[in-house]
């Protein structure tokens, strides 16, 4: 009912007699106050399939806060306590914790007790003539093992068909995407229906107590509202935004508000404004509900550093404001409304972010099928080029790469011409190659040495980089400090930040991954100081992490295309009764006759708890090793021919 987007997860939750409910899913929501109108909170809530209890009460109260005089005149949280009603929603007690204020109220005996909360007073305790036999437990524990069981895992998923909703994304971006005469295209955002919702939701009203929110952190660091005024005013500047012309002020609208966030890592602009449309109005509809997110358009992360490992002369660079290279029509970006004034003895002032938008649900869709829109458009006479763009870019980054200098640079050329006919434009170029880099002026070049690899934005204590310089892959290591107290929780906290997709690093990552299943079957406490042998077992695998940053791998597999027929996948399974494991090598014959091999990637596995016969754990192992040749295959473009698959297992 709330259309709230659900993440997937695996879980339980477990009640009175240790009855357990399966736990499918998770939702991002905001809790706001109807008395505190500062007052909001994120926060994560697992979904169940069934209703978290009974109605509460069980029955109607025969007294109310009329009969006792100590709660007379208080902002109740929920004015109807004293009628049964169902429960929506159950907070634990770390959000508890967040909602509580100084403030309790104790009436006589057989009356309740009031708190003050965040949400307005809540009522608990006795109240006298008003007993029942019924007991509702109001309790449950989430099963976190579930949760996290199979977090470690990449596994590459086969392509799905396009659901109904894909479908329809993809007919409307064909039917309503347009060309400006300077080449720059013109999209619609994608939505479920032709009349949306949130611009019943008084959207405006939510986003100007958000904007001065946000004008209280200004009053608070000069600094911040300097940096922030600046990336407003090159919006203004680009031409990225405009004021709504007055005659226009009526026209159905959605506001979005608009927050800072500030990324250290960045070596340029630190701040940048993202826009929330997330946020919901009045109706509890919000405008990424109503777009629709687009199917899947690139390749695994995983296919495209495989596929760049086969590239002697390689080259990566990125788009500059990819997002806001593509325009919206007219009555779009009235959906994408703003709030600014300079300063605050200033009017406010209403704008529209007239292209793509960050933080809008269909932006990363719209993007990518732009880019590879401009392939096909403007590709026709170099399709070497546009071949590379559609298959060579992981959203804005291009990772990519020839047999050789002058191959290359025509590549990178004709690519960066292609996209600079749509407004695209390729910055901070990186190679293996000075010759390569020579070719571009010193402003366009990236001067950092080594580059971040990076999946999903997350900051991990363990990532890959690669060294230009040695034309390698690296591991950068920035494990926290060590806790006081080891936990299963913290050393969780620590394994789920190892970054390693293409499982390089599996024979390490193993033990780690072991001793999470000795820690369940311990039963330890999430939050208790773990068993000395476990303790010792951990510290010795933290202290090991340690020399991973010794570990150097090629980046290039040594293959040109001229010698693919010379290229080779070997891959190997085995298993024992504590894991089992895939690993696959490229074999390749240089043209003087030399032999290379590398590894392309690894895949390994705990056995279950539950014990397996090792025949059926090597059975696993070959489908492991199945399941990973066949990404391999498909991402490296190798036929099937010259892939060989080996085992030890000599059980029939």
């Amino acid at each position: 009912m709330m259309k709230l987007h659900k993440t997937p997860v695996r879980g339980s939750a477990t009640g009175l007699q240790s009855m357990k409910t399966s736990i499918n899913s998770m939702v991002q929501c905001e809790l706001q106050s109807r008395f505190d109108t500062d007052f909001n909170l994120n926060i994560n809530a697992f979904v169940l399939p069934t209703r978290v209890t009974s109605e509460l009460p069980s029955q109607t109260l025969t007294k109310t806060h009329h009969a006792w005089q100590h709660l007379n005149g208080l902002d109740l949280a929920d004015p109807n306590y004293h009628q049964p009603g169902r429960v929506d929603m159950l907070l634990g007690v770390k959000v508890y914790a967040q909602i509580l204020l100084n403030g309790l109220i104790k009436g006589p005996p057989g009356s309740p007790c009031t708190q003050i909360t965040s949400l307005g007073w809540i009522v608990f305790g006795d109240a006298e003539g008003n007993s029942s036999k019924n007991i509702i437990v109001m309790h449950h524990k989430l099963d976190l093992n579930l949760l996290v069981k199979n977090m470690w895992e990449l596994d590459s998923a086969e392509k799905p068909e396009l659901t109904a909703d894909e479908k329809l994304c993809e007919t409307i971006y064909a039917n309503t995407t347009t060309r400006t005469k300077e080449g720059r295209y013109i999209v619609r955002l994608p939505t479920r229906t032709e009349k949306i919702k949130p611009t019943e939701g008084q959207t405006k009203d939510i986003a100007l107590r958000r904007f001065k929110q946000l004008e209280r952190k200004f009053e608070k660091d000069e600094e911040f509202k300097k940096e922030y005024t600046k990336v407003i005013e090159e919006y203004t500047t680009l031409k990225h935004i405009e004021e709504v012309p007055d005659t226009e002020i009526d026209a159905p609208s959605v506001y979005l508000p608009h927050l800072a966030v500030i990324r250290n890592d960045k070596d340029t602009s630190k701040v940048r404004a993202v826009f929330d449309a997330s946020s919901k109005g009045i109706n509890n509809i919000s405008l990424n509900e109503e777009l629709l997110v687009g199917p899947q358009l690139q390749e695994d992360l995983r296919n495209i550093i495989m596929r760049w490992r086969m590239k002697k002369i390689c080259f990566v660079a990125d788009i500059q404001k990819m997002y806001r290279q593509i325009l919206v029509t007219k009555q779009d970006a009235d959906l994408q409304r703003i709030l600014w004034r300079k300063c605050a003895a200033d009017p406010i002032k209403e704008y529209r972010l007239l292209r793509v938008t960050f933080g809008t649900a269909s932006a990363p869709y719209l993007a990518v099928k732009t880019l590879q829109r401009y392939a096909e458009d403007e590709g026709k006479h170099h399709p070497v080029a546009a071949k590379t763009i559609k298959e060579d870019f992981y959203m804005d980054d291009l990772i990519s790469g020839q047999d050789n200098t002058e191959d290359a640079v025509d590549v990178a050329k004709n690519i960066a011409n292609i996209l600079k006919n749509g407004g695209f434009n390729l910055q901070k170029w990186s190679s293996n190659s000075t010759s390569f880099l020579k070719q571009f002026p010193p402003d366009e070049r990236n001067s950092n040495v080594n580059m971040a690899i990076n999946l999903d934005g997350t900051v991990r204590a363990l990532g890959i980089t690669w060294n230009m310089g040695e034309d390698s892959f690296q591991y950068k290591l920035e494990l926290p400090r060590q806790p006081i107290t080891n936990t299963k929780r913290n050393i969780l906290a620590e394994m789920q930040k190892l970054f390693d997709p293409l499982g390089w690093l599996a024979p390490s990552i193993i033990q780690a991954k072991m001793l999470i299943q000795k820690l369940w079957l311990h039963r330890s406490s999430w939050d208790d100081e773990v068993e000395p042998e476990i303790k010792k077992e951990w510290l010795n695998i933290r202290h090991n992490f340690e020399n991973l940053k010794d570990v150097n791998i090629p980046r290039w597999l040594h293959i040109t295309k001229l010698r693919l027929d010379q290229t080779t996948i070997h891959g190997f399974s085995d298993a024992s009764t504590k894991a089992y494991a895939a690993v696959a090598y490229l074999r390749e014959e240089t043209e003087e006759g030399e032999i290379k091999t590398n590894i392309v990637a690894a895949k390994v596995r705990v056995s279950p708890v539950k014990p397996v016969s090792l025949p059926r754990l090597e059975l696993c192992g070959a489908a492991l090793l199945a399941k990973l040749l066949k990404q391999i295959r498909e991402a490296m473009r190798i036929p099937e021919s010259q892939v060989f698959a080996w085992t030890d297992s000599t059980i029939g």
